[in-house]
Formats: structure tokens, sequence, C-alpha cells
């Protein structure tokens, strides 16, 4: 069975290897979908298919794409919520004609147990994904999380709490405990921080997370949005006066627009490919922030991690996968030592998280079985963990 999969990264391995050292911050964008964090996701769809698909995009000729492939899986983000209207995904998906899987699927509420006004264009969506089952009988959705599901039944379809696949990026066993041990063997304390949105409300905590940074020989790790991307990368010219407000305001602790700027060109990192991001996640002891990717990331590198939610999504992605998160509202009052501290695991943040894959795997491993599609080893050895 051929197999294409649609996920919004755009060359993403020419990208890595041809332009990556020396893209400006609108390549960096394209290449990554807007936000580097959606490497890991569709670097977990890899490991769960086992490599055995082709690559689709939205513009590609229909008919041609429903002539070679004989499935479609759709890698999703957080698009139910008033935020996005998918009728051009349904247009499409109608012209394609193909059984198709929809993983990774979350609802945007500012907070669990809201359910979102979602466009008209949207409810045609989820009507649609129904027809497009490869069996009738078993639904093709994999959510975040309880959540997400319950506002995709809201609107009339059924789906399945799995969470982000990249929780399998790993195959190992364990992962908890292993996370734990690199823990308690640090001898060089280093904090991954996983920047948030300065836009956003819980930006009150970007101060304490870049003192973390300086005070614990860290990096601050960015995925999104536009313009943290544009500082790392020394473009700061492009910036508008509102924007350069809102930094100055935010991190008003390091200084000036001027000491912003150089802060950010020594500090910031990010990166095109999971697997380098995991590598470089091993020099560190802990990472934590707003940013699920920026934590689930180094998780799967075997390093401890602790996500600091900041909405619906953010606490749904960790409380699915076994990640642990505390809101941000119950910390942004804390000192820099004081937070470092809260987030370190524990023996049970070890069991939880090793509990909780597994399940994951299981479950998983029934719904690719379910849809028709392949179940690579390393999901079933950790089903069957």
């Amino acid at each position: 069975m051929k197999i294409g999969v649609i996920t919004n990264l755009i060359k993403i391995e020419e990208f890595v290897a041809k332009r990556m050292a020396t893209a400006n911050t609108d390549d960096w964008m394209q290449a990554t979908g807007g936000n580097t964090g959606n490497i890991a996701f569709v670097q977990g769809i890899t490991n769960i298919l086992g490599h055995e698909f082709g690559v689709v995009y939205w513009g590609d000729n229909p008919k041609a794409v429903n002539q070679y492939y004989d499935m479609l899986v759709i890698c999703c983000a957080n698009q139910i919520g008033a935020h996005v209207d998918l009728s051009g995904w349904a247009d499409r998906l109608k012209h394609f004609d193909l059984p198709t899987v929809f993983i990774g699927l979350g609802a945007q509420s500012n907070e669990i147990g809201n359910i979102p006004d979602i466009p008209q264009g949207s409810k045609d969506f989820l009507t649609l994904t129904k027809s497009l089952r490869a069996n009738a009988n078993e639904n093709n959705i994999i959510t975040r999380g309880t959540f997400s599901s319950e506002v995709v039944e809201h609107y009339g379809v059924s789906s399945s709490p799995f969470g982000c696949p990249s929780q399998f990026i790993s195959t190992a066993l364990n992962l908890g405990q292993a996370c734990l041990a690199h823990q308690q063997r640090a001898k060089y304390e280093r904090i991954m921080t996983a920047a948030g949105n300065p836009w956003h409300p819980s930006a009150t905590l970007e101060n304490t997370l870049t003192e973390i940074v300086e005070k614990y020989h860290g990096d601050y790790i960015l995925q999104h949005p536009k313009a943290l991307i544009q500082l790392a990368l020394g473009e700061a010219d492009d910036i508008s006066a509102d924007q350069v407000k809102r930094f100055e305001s935010v991190y008003s602790r390091i200084g000036d627009w001027e000491h912003i700027k150089a802060w950010f060109e020594s500090y910031s990192v990010l990166f095109a490919d999971a697997q380098n991001w995991m590598h470089y996640s091993k020099h560190f002891t802990l990472a934590m922030g707003p940013r699920y990717h920026g934590v689930a990331l180094p998780i799967q590198a075997g390093v401890p991690g602790k996500v600091i939610s900041i909405d619906s999504r953010t606490e749904e992605l960790s409380v699915t996968t076994g990640i642990p998160t505390v809101k941000y509202k119950d910390v942004e009052h804390l000192s820099a030592d004081e937070l470092v501290n809260f987030c370190r695991w524990t023996q049970e943040d070890a069991d939880t998280y090793d509990s909780v894959r597994g399940q994951n795997a299981t479950n998983y491993k029934g719904f690719l079985a379910n849809n028709g599609l392949p179940v690579s080893e390393s999901i079933s050895l950790l089903a069957e963990s």
C-alpha cells in the first residue's frame, strides 16, 4: 500500500542540507511551517509509519495523487478553533478522494472545558472526515487529548485521544527512568529553556526564563513567533516600532533595545531537524518552558523536562503524553532558582511518564491496525512493554 503524508514542512530535508546555515527568517518560517516545533511532530510520524511513505503537498495535482497513492495521512495541529477555517482542507480532500487518517488534531481554547465556536468551513471539514474513513466502523482521527476529542465529538465526530506522535521518536523503553537517571548523575547544571510568546499574557515568565539561561549556563530555544527568530538571526532592522516596545517591556531585565538584540544573538538557538535538537539537548540537565515540543524533544533524548502550560493546548498535550506540567499562573511568582527546583523530576514523574507512554503506544498500535496502516517495530515493542 502506498501512503502519502501531508505535513506543514516545506522541503525541509533540502533546507537542512543546503540552506539552513545562511537562511533568513522567512526561509526558516517557510521551511518549518511557521514553528520549528513542527519538526518534532513530523519526526514522530516518520517513526510510527516506519519510513514507508511519500510526501504529498496540498497543492499537488489531485488526480495524480489519487492515482499514485492508496491512503493519505495528515499531520495536524491545533486547528479546531475560532482562529482557523478548514474549508480549504475540506475542498482539497474531496478532490484527492482517498481514505485519510488525521493524526494530532487539537482544539484551541483559553482553557480546558470551554468548547470553542468554529467556522462553518471547519464544521464541514469534520463532517467530511467521516466519509474518508478506510474502515467505516473505526474513527480515523487521533487528537491531542481528551478535551480535543470532546470538542470534535461536540461537532458530531468521534476520535481517539492518544496524543502527539513525537512521544515515540525515541525507541527506548523506560524512557522516564532514563530521564531521572540523567538528572541524578549530572554534575554541571545547565538548563534548556523553551522560550514562550512575548505577546501572550504568560510573557510574565520570560524575564525569569532569561535569568535562568544566564544563571544556569543555558540556551533560549526558539520556535515561534517570527520576531524572535529575526532577533536571533540579527535581522532586527525589520522589526516594527510596536514590536520593539513590546520586547523592551517583556525583557526589561536585560536592558534597552541594543542589549536585547545582543542578548538574543548570544543566547537564542533554533533547530530545523529533530535529531540535532535531541542530540544537543543531552548537554543539559533539565528542560523547561511554555513550549510543549521544546520540552518533549529533550525528554525523547533522555533529558527530564516540565512544560509550563499557557493554554488548553499545551496543558492537554502534556497531560495526554505524561509530561509533567504546571499552569504558568501558578509559578509566575517564583524566582529563577525556585522555578528550576520546582521543575526537577521525581520518581513519580518518571513512573507516570513511562506508564502513560506505554499505554499510548498500545492505543496507537490498535488505531493504526484498525485503519489499515503499518505498525513500526518500535511502536509494537513499546506497546508490549
